[in-house]
């Protein structure tokens, strides 16, 4: 069947025959750089070849089952089966992606494990190296969190899109080298929040809608009144969250050498749980020149979440003193 749908993520043209909440859709007919395909029968699950297992979480439930298995196909094939039954086959070359859930899941529910772990791992059997991280655009540069989970990326992100500044990324950010830099490219137009953040940020839990009918997170369509910066910037800074803390209520940095850098970064990319050596080398490769040639600080915001937008804006005065060049493409 031929796909009826067209997205642009992660710099990667998509072919779909579902729809993809969330994507920003293209309506050109550019040769796709992935495929997804929906198999909604129950035909037996795995890839027909002899499997051996990649990964299993160690996130369990009470009947011991894990979150999330990975196994790697004799032929090169890789199939993800969450616990709830969502499974994804990706081919080889990874330029097919299989998708397969059952009721009462939808294809909203589908549609977040796919441009999260799935589509980082795609980006891994490209060769591209993606931060856990989130991205907003100050003055012509990427401006970079990361940090451990519920740290607070998608909150710092919430907060420079109510100041109005575009956003590149909320979690998935590929690292791509292009005419000997390393820019950041734009995820996908779509920022989710705990209702605890959006209730701070926007007023109420209610200003947004859930992400899926079953998920209690809520989601700001960057393409509906906010902005989304939907092409590739240099990276000026990163910015590795700290935990809030009572004692700083303000807003503390602290430069980090390039080996503690490196360490940082390499704990925040995605998917790092699923590398083989050919990855670990390309990722020590791309972000050993990161730590060298991009400022990385340690920052810590206070733990009031109700004062985060004047601690953004007080980065904001200090990205711009020290911005880098304009970058033309």
């Amino acid at each position: 069947m031929a796909s009826r749908f067209r997205y642009i993520a992660c710099g990667l043209a998509i072919a779909s025959d579902l729809p993809i909440p969330g994507l920003a859709s293209i309506d050109h007919a550019k040769p796709p750089d992935l495929c997804i395909e929906a198999r909604r029968d129950r035909r037996s699950r795995g890839t027909s070849d002899e499997e051996r297992v990649r990964y299993i979480s160690r996130e369990r439930y009470d009947d011991g089952t894990p979150q999330l298995t990975v196994w790697t196909a004799s032929s090169g094939a890789h199939r993800f089966l969450y616990r709830d039954g969502t499974e994804f086959i990706i081919n080889a070359d990874a330029t097919v992606v299989a998708v397969r859930w059952e009721e009462p899941l939808t294809d909203a529910d589908a549609a977040v494990y796919l441009v999260g772990p799935v589509l980082g791992f795609v980006m891994r059997l490209r060769g591209i190296v993606p931060l856990h991280a989130s991205a907003v655009m100050i003055g012509s540069g990427a401006t970079v969190f990361v940090g451990e989970a519920g740290a607070g990326k998608s909150t710092t992100a919430g907060a420079f899109a109510a100041l109005g500044y575009g956003v590149l990324s909320d979690d998935l950010l590929p690292l791509v080298e292009t005419q000997g830099r390393i820019l950041a490219h734009p995820s996908y137009p779509r920022l989710t929040m705990w209702p605890d953040s959006v209730r701070a940020l926007f007023g109420s839990s209610d200003e947004l809608p859930a992400l899926t009918p079953t998920y209690d997170k809520r989601y700001l369509d960057l393409q509906s009144g906010h902005r989304f910066r939907d092409a590739p910037l240099p990276l000026q800074v990163i910015y590795v969250l700290g935990d809030r803390t009572r004692t700083s209520p303000g807003l503390t940095v602290r430069p980090l050498r390039p080996q503690a850098a490196l360490m940082a970064l390499v704990s925040n990319t995605y998917g790092n749980y699923l590398l083989d050596e050919t990855m670990r080398a390309t990722e020590f490769d791309v972000l050993s020149r990161v730590a060298c040639d991009v400022p990385v600080h340690l920052i810590t915001f206070g733990d009031d979440i109700d004062q985060l937008l004047e601690s953004c804006q007080l980065l904001i005065d200090r990205v711009q003193a020290e911005a880098i060049p304009e970058f033309y493409e």
